[in-house]
């Protein structure tokens, strides 16, 4: 049950008139805690053909922020570079570094206030991530991307 003092706020999906990307992949695909997300769905060329892999009923249950929640994009590319980084690190590599290799990267400070994140790829040397303000935050997709929403990953330290 939702309260007055309850901060949501439910992320606009836009979809990008794409090919089907070929082959779809599972989340357990993704390396380390990629693959745990607490909530999760496959985007389809249509809203009908999405499907909700973890945490809800429709997309946008998954695309809902809370304070400390974020979420990710992770298109099949996206995928495969983070888990070669995985492999690359022996499976030592820290979940924001996965993250870095995520296509989009938006969540919600533990204040309530929407944040994006530009923080370099983990490859590329030390992963900081940079929460930037936002007053409204959104995210483009195409056909089966993957759309993760994660507790915790959001701090105050911008």
């Amino acid at each position: 049950m939702a309260t007055k003092n309850e901060q949501v706020y439910v992320v606009a999906v836009d979809r990008q008139k794409a090919a089907q990307a070929a082959g779809n992949y599972e989340l357990g695909d993704l390396p380390g805690g990629l693959a745990q997300p607490s909530a999760a769905a496959r985007i389809g060329k249509a809203p009908k053909q999405d499907k909700v892999l973890k945490g809800g009923r429709a997309l946008s249950s998954v695309a809902k922020l809370s304070p400390g929640q974020g979420l990710a994009i992770f298109g099949r590319p996206e995928s495969r570079w983070a888990s070669a980084y995985w492999r690359r690190t022996g499976g030592t590599a820290t979940m924001t570094e996965l993250l870095s290799y995520a296509r989009q990267l938006i969540g919600m400070a533990p204040d309530g206030s929407l944040v994006v994140c530009l923080c370099g790829h983990a490859g590329q040397g030390p992963c900081v991530p940079l929460w930037a303000p936002r007053d409204e935050v959104g995210l483009t997709v195409q056909p089966n991307d993957l759309l993760l929403r994660f507790d915790g990953i959001v701090d105050d330290g911008r």
